[in-house]
């Protein structure tokens, strides 16, 4: 994740950020399957996608 993208985060609201929340948690959920099923090779989409949740869970206890 971009320096320019954690300040995107920083800049949304609450329900904003509950979105994104939601939508990388669906992220995290279809690659597991993908990778499961052998369709994803590269398993670092996991640790990636994992930092986006706990930040964005972060900024939103921030708030």
């Amino acid at each position: 994740m971009k320096k320019n993208d954690k300040i995107a985060l920083r800049q949304k609201s609450t329900d904003e950020l509950q979105a994104a929340l939601r939508e990388t948690q669906q992220k995290l959920a279809e690659s597991r399957v993908r990778f499961s099923n052998g369709a994803l090779k590269d398993s670092s989409v996991f640790k990636k996608l994992r930092y986006q949740i706990s930040l964005i869970t972060a900024l939103i206890n921030q708030k």
